[in-house]
Order: C-alpha cells, then structure tokens, then sequence
C-alpha cells in the first residue's frame, strides 16, 4: 500500500538515495543522458536541488512500508522552460524507486499532483522531461494522460545540449 504525505527536511537523504538509485539504474542501461552517471549524494549542486524542494512546501513523498519510495515536487516552471500562459501547477521533480518498479509509485505520486491542482483551481498540470533514450520518458507521462506540447534544448547542460519534452495535462 502507496500513502503520499508532504514531505520536508526530514526526506532529503531518502529523496537523495532515490535519485541516486535512479542514476544507477540509468548508468547499468546505458542512460546517462538524463540525469549524468555520478550519484546525488556528495553533489553539492544537486544536495542544494533537494533541500530547496524539500523546503518549498511542494515536495511529496510516497511511502511504502514505512520506507520512502517516491518523490514529485509541485511548484513553479524552471527558467528554462516557457512561462505558463495559464493557471499551473509544475511537476519539478519525480522520481521513484526503482526496486518497486511496477508498483504504481509514479501513477499515485501525479495523481496526488492532479488532485492539487484541482484543489487549487488551476487549469493545468506540466512537467518537462529527457527525450532521450527514443522518447521512454515521454512515453510513460503520456501513459499518465499527459500530451506532447514542446521541445527544448538546454544548450549550457554540464554534459552537452540536453534534449527535453514539456508536456500538459488539462485539469
């Protein structure tokens, strides 16, 4: 059983451990594109990234036997991606563990997400993601009800121009 609850300083080294669990499943598959080879942990850069959402008030964890097993931040678009012309909520970040693959941790975590959002009155939910590795990234948050919008470069990446997908959801 999933349950979701704000998450905050507390969370950061389980949201830490979950990215760097990512990274590693990317590293073994070939995909380094998205997120880089190095662990989150020890990155001050990316330590930085996880306390600022975890003390934005938008950071939600999903929880599974007591273990942290998920995280969405929900707030604002990052500079790099087009102002919202509409009313939105942002997904900043997801990322789940990936030892429970299959296990709906992403389906519940955007839904908490959508249910927010409608809370909240806005028009929309977005997210902006990797498009590499043949669109699976893309793919999976249009199995989530999300429809292609944008394509961007971040052309200033650390690791080359990094190729991105923006995606909405109408709420």
């Amino acid at each position: 059983m999933i349950t979701i609850r704000p998450g905050d300083s507390g969370d950061i080294t389980a949201v830490l451990g979950l990215f760097d669990r990512a990274v590693e499943w990317l590293v073994a598959r070939g995909q380094t594109g998205q997120w880089g080879d190095e662990p989150w942990t020890g990155n001050a850069k990316r330590e930085a990234l996880v306390e600022r959402l975890a003390a934005s008030g938008g950071l939600r964890v999903a929880v599974m036997d007591g273990k942290v097993v998920g995280a969405v931040s929900l707030g604002v678009a990052p500079d790099y991606v087009a102002p919202a012309t509409v009313s939105e909520l942002y997904v900043e970040a997801l990322v789940t563990d990936r030892r429970h693959k299959g296990a709906g941790i992403g389906t519940a975590l955007l839904r908490t997400g959508r249910e927010e959002g409608i809370a909240q009155g806005v028009s929309r939910l977005r997210v902006d993601c990797w498009a590499g590795a043949e669109g699976e990234l893309v793919r999976y948050y249009e199995s989530q009800g999300f429809t292609r919008d944008t394509e961007f470069v971040v052309a200033d990446h650390p690791r080359g121009p990094w190729h991105g997908q923006v995606l909405v959801q109408p709420l």
